[in-house]
């Protein structure tokens, strides 16, 4: 069995890097403590820059004012004052932000699911 030759695991390391920059500026929004503090934690570890925000409104805010720049929002589905779904029809609307949505469930057996990754169009969501 032939061994992965040097010039493709460069290649495939180079295009990992193309498809993953470091320094992404990232707005997590979630209400959930514990999720929001285990994204934070695993996008530091990818080299990402996320900004953590507990609600969709002023994650919305902070968006409008432009004061801080983002590159990617990671937004929870299931919010008490907004849902990931109506922030991401406004971000939609108002800016060219590509956004993830994200729906946890409280039922053990359940893993997160991405729901919809959206640059600027719903068909990209299923």
């Amino acid at each position: 069995m032939a061994t992965m030759g040097g010039d493709r695991r460069q290649m495939m390391e180079d295009a990992a890097e193309d498809k993953f920059p470091e320094g992404l500026r990232i707005l997590v929004v979630d209400d959930d403590r514990v999720c929001l503090k285990v994204l934070e934690a695993l996008l530091r570890r990818c080299n990402y820059q996320p900004t953590p925000v507990r609600d969709a409104k002023t994650a919305l805010r902070m968006l409008m004012a432009g004061k801080q720049q983002f590159d990617l929002v990671i937004t929870d589905v299931r919010m008490p004052d907004m849902d990931g779904f109506k922030l991401l029809e406004l971000i939609r609307l108002e800016m060219d932000l590509p956004v993830i949505s994200t729906l946890t469930s409280l039922k053990p057996q359940s893993k997160v699911q991405f729901l919809c990754f959206a640059s600027m169009s719903t068909d990209n969501c299923f």
